[in-house]
């Protein structure tokens, strides 16, 4: 039986609380997409985000009976989102497939206007795997979400100061690993 009327996360997890798989899979295809894609701009592998996100949603089922009603779930599901991808990245070395997107963006929005060639993508491909984890994800949550500082701060459990000085740090870096083109 679906939901006839658009529930409120809150609600659903309410219902979830309570073991509606219906309302499990309601939060499952409305927050998927943008946990999948945060898992990915992080870790930099489909098949290591596909398992990310999956562990996330195995978590939000899991916690759901302990759920605080003054939580956002969307501010969860980016922090647990974000600490799974960042303790992956950080336990795991191994090859990643790249998104030629990712590569695109990164050089046309931190770099270059100039359009991407294969030498390019090598070289912002080796600068992106040169960043560390947490300004990789900054970036991930700016660019990528269009998340305010404020709420990375809160996501990562950092200051504002501190979320802005990672990006510039992570900007400042492309920038000298492709070139110091502007």
């Amino acid at each position: 039986m679906g939901f006839s009327v658009q529930l409120s996360d809150f609600e659903l997890m309410r219902r979830v609380a309570d073991g509606d798989q219906q309302a499990f899979s309601t939060l499952l295809d409305r927050h998927s997409k943008m946990v999948l894609n945060l898992s990915y701009r992080i870790v930099l592998s489909r098949d290591d985000a596909e398992d990310l996100c999956q562990e996330v949603f195995e978590r939000l089922w899991t916690q759901a009976p302990t759920w605080r009603d003054d939580a956002k779930l969307t501010t969860w599901l980016h922090r647990v989102t974000s600490n799974l991808a960042l303790n992956y990245s950080q336990r795991v070395q191994q090859r990643h497939v790249y998104d030629d997107g990712l590569v695109e963006f990164i050089v046309d929005s931190a770099v270059s206007d100039e359009p991407v060639n294969e030498d390019e993508n090598t070289a912002v491909l080796d600068a992106l795997k040169a960043l560390p984890d947490n300004q990789r994800a900054v970036m991930a949550f700016r660019f990528y979400q269009d998340t305010s500082v404020k709420d990375i701060a809160k996501i990562m459990g950092l200051s504002a100061k501190a979320v802005e000085s990672l990006i510039g740090r992570a900007k400042q870096q492309l920038k000298a690993r492709l070139g110091g083109r502007e």
